[in-house]
């Protein structure tokens, strides 16, 4: 008896003793679900909206729910590049091999199409505000969500190393001719010249809110590229590590790298110092290979943990400590898999299958609109500084205003907004929220209705979601002020503010679709055909592009259009729409 206890004894001191992630049990290899995708994926599998998007090397993109639904596919008659890219409503960019971007919204239906010219060669990025960011070798387009230019600028130099999105919204990269290079949302270009192409960067967040990045080499080297006390991009070296960075992600003041040997680290910032090092699955010690190669690794760092992520699995680590919270092995990927927020593995399999996997419980814990995670921060569109023009006397004469009209008409023609956009959309506001007092003072001629209606068109071709509340509002304000007084509210600006916000085709918080069910109102006094139709048209884009749940609303709505019975226009108008939109 005396012997049993003490083998039970020896052997319980045995598993104590081991390191902690040892004792951590693996997850089940078995997928939540599969599902034969009849095509090779190229590219990694891209998350958002619940579902998950693949490419597939002969020309269709093809989107699951996380509970394996099919949802929907797109066929092009065009092979298509590798990446693909998901916004925060969900919408799909794709690029062909001949450079033409495709948007495509999350029930799959083709929004617009972009010819390029030449193929992007990196994945797009999506701003603060919903704006993409399209690398195409040495150049980089900005566009809006629906398509609309904004800038584009010759960086003169492919891009080296992808694009990423800063803490500022920015993007920073680094080109071929070793150009650290940083690119923010109105196209003003900074460079810093390195001594040699890093394989990744690393923005970090730190307190004082200064652009900082590591940088990280293939020989182990670590730069961190800084602001010096004159405002002037500088670098500074770090302490190496020890094997070749195969990746690495930022979250917070903490950067995680997983090395050639399948060791992953938790770095601090800004000085670099490793806080623990653990073993992956992909260490000799773990039965893994033990020599991964750049790019071929991938690793994920969020509120739950840190994640490494090969061809051959996936281990989760905790934060603090570095303990394993589990390990996934999987055998037969074709590629890196993608780990979502709702805790679901998807790894895209040479056998032309894509499998999920259930490997955490744990949803991440972040402020999310209708759609999904909200962006880090704003660009300060929905309320930007006065323009250089709030002061001047003669701002609001009709010569000055027109004058106005023409250069930003001219600039949006050209696709060249650039530097110049908070200021035109600060000047824009200004104008197209003057009060409609019938007044008249000799300080403030009034503007007149069509001037302030061409304001907030011109909002719409700039198509920042940034701007989406104060259209709303404008059209709510002025909608309901005027019923109130029991007058007959001109619906041009009405009519205005529908087609800007139909343009700008997002609408987060669903602002714009509530903003419309004013027009449904017994008492309206307005009830002016041109304005409703204006409204259901602007209801049907709005939905078309986001998708549900908006578009539950929006049918909603449109259905309610049907119903009036006068003007009889409108109600054959909305039952256009909505019949498009089941289409």
């Amino acid at each position: 008896m005396k012997t049993k206890i003490s083998i039970a004894l020896l052997f319980t001191a045995i598993i104590l003793s081991l390191p902690a992630q040892n004792r951590e049990p693996p997850v089940s290899a078995n997928p939540a679900w599969e599902q034969d995708l009849k095509g090779t994926v190229v590219g990694l599998p891209t998350l958002q909206a619940e579902s998950a998007v693949v490419v597939l090397e002969e020309g269709d993109v093809k989107s699951y729910s996380r509970f394996g639904n099919w949802l929907w596919t797109y066929h092009t008659v065009e092979k298509l590049t590798p990446y693909s890219t998901r916004s925060q409503e969900g919408t799909t960019y794709v690029c062909t091999v001949g450079g033409t971007v495709i948007a495509i919204n999350r029930v799959g239906r083709e929004l617009w199409k972009l010819n390029l010219g030449t193929p992007i060669t990196a994945p797009i990025v999506v701003g603060w505000d919903d704006r993409l960011f399209i690398p195409c070798g040495s150049k980089l387009y900005c566009r809006t969500a629906s398509g609309y230019s904004l800038w584009s600028k010759d960086l003169e130099s492919p891009i080296f190393v992808k694009p990423v999105l800063d803490h500022r919204g920015g993007l920073a990269m680094v080109l071929d001719n070793n150009k650290f290079t940083l690119v923010n949302h109105f196209s003003t270009v900074e460079q810093f010249q390195l001594n040699s192409k890093p394989l990744h960067i690393v923005p970090l967040q730190l307190s004082e809110g200064k652009d900082s990045f590591f940088l990280f080499y293939a020989n182990g080297a670590l730069d961190r590229v800084y602001r010096d006390n004159n405002n002037k991009l500088a670098s500074q070296s770090q302490p190496a590590l020890s094997q070749t960075p195969v990746a690495a992600a930022g979250y917070g003041d903490k950067v995680a790298v997983i090395l050639r040997d399948g060791r992953v680290q938790l770095l601090s910032t800004p000085d670099g110092k490793v806080e623990w090092t653990e073993n992956s699955h992909e260490t000799a010690a773990e039965r893994g290979g033990g020599n991964l190669e750049p790019y071929w690794a991938g690793i994920q760092f969020d509120d739950r943990g840190v994640y490494a992520l090969s061809a051959k699995g996936v281990t989760g680590f905790r934060e603090s400590d570095g303990r394993r919270l589990w390990i996934l092995r999987i055998t037969g990927a074709a590629a890196i898999p993608a780990f979502s927020d709702e805790g679901y593995l998807y790894s895209a399999g040479t056998d032309h299958f894509l499998h999920a996997y259930h490997v955490e419980e744990r949803r991440r814990n972040v402020p999310r609109s209708m759609y999904g995670p909200d962006p880090e921060g704003t660009y300060g569109l929905g309320h930007p500084p006065p323009s250089s023009w709030a002061n001047a006397p003669t701002r609001f004469d009709p010569a000055v205003v027109i004058s106005m009209h023409d250069e930003i008409a001219a600039a949006i023609k050209s696709g060249e907004i650039g530097e110049k956009e908070s200021e035109y959309v600060a000047y824009l506001m200004e104008v197209a929220s003057i009060s409609l007092a019938p007044t008249y003072s000799p300080f403030r001629p009034q503007v007149q209705i069509l001037e302030r209606a061409e304001c907030i068109r011109q909002l719409g071709y700039m198509g920042s979601r940034e701007t989406v509340p104060f259209l709303a509002n404008l059209f709510a304000h002025k909608f309901t002020s005027g019923a109130a007084a029991g007058t007959y509210e001109d619906p041009e600006i009405l009519k205005a503010c529908c087609e800007a916000l139909g343009r700008i085709g997002v609408d987060p918080s669903g602002d714009a679709v509530r903003a419309f069910t004013y027009l449904m109102a017994p008492d309206n006094p307005a009830m002016d055909p041109s304005a409703l139709m204006a409204a259901a048209t602007a209801t049907r884009d709005l939905a078309r592009f986001s998708g549900p749940p908006l578009a539950d609303a929006g049918v909603r709505l449109l259905r309610a259009f049907t119903a009036l019975d006068f003007p009889p226009i409108v109600k054959r108008h909305a039952t256009a729409l909505l019949e498009n939109l089941y289409r």
